[in-house]
C-alpha cells in the first residue's frame, strides 16, 4: 500500500471552499469553508462535501489516508487564504492571497 505525499496534490480555491486534486489518481476532493467560529472550533475550516472519482478508487493508496491527507490540506490553505475581520463579524470573510498553490513536501 503506497501513502499519499503533500507534492502528490493541486489545490484550488473556489468560492465556496478549496477542491484538492490527488494527482496520480486524478480524483478531486471537494471541501466548503466554514464561516462562523463555532463551526470553525468544532470541526476545522472546512468540511468535506464530496469526491469525483476519475478512475474507479484511489488505486494502490489507502482511500482514508488520501482524503485525510485532501482535508489537512484545503484546512491549511483555507487558514492560509481566507482571514476573519473583526471579533463580532466571524462571518465575513475576505480572500487575501492567490487563489492557486502548488503544494511541495517539506
Amino acid at each position: 500500500m503506497k501513502h499519499p505525499l503533500r507534492s502528490d496534490f493541486d489545490t484550488a480555491v473556489t468560492e465556496a471552499g478549496v477542491n484538492v486534486r490527488f494527482k496520480p489518481t486524478n480524483c478531486t476532493y471537494s471541501f466548503l469553508r466554514l464561516p462562523g467560529t463555532n463551526d470553525i472550533s468544532r470541526l476545522g475550516p472546512v468540511s468535506f462535501a464530496g469526491v469525483q472519482h476519475a478512475a474507479r478508487d484511489t488505486g494502490d493508496y489507502a482511500a482514508q489516508e488520501v482524503q485525510d491527507m485532501a482535508q489537512c490540506l484545503a484546512s491549511e490553505l483555507t487558514a492560509s487564504v481566507w482571514a476573519v475581520e473583526g471579533e463580532n463579524e466571524t462571518e465575513k470573510q475576505t480572500l487575501v492571497t492567490p487563489v492557486y498553490r502548488k503544494l511541495q513536501d517539506p
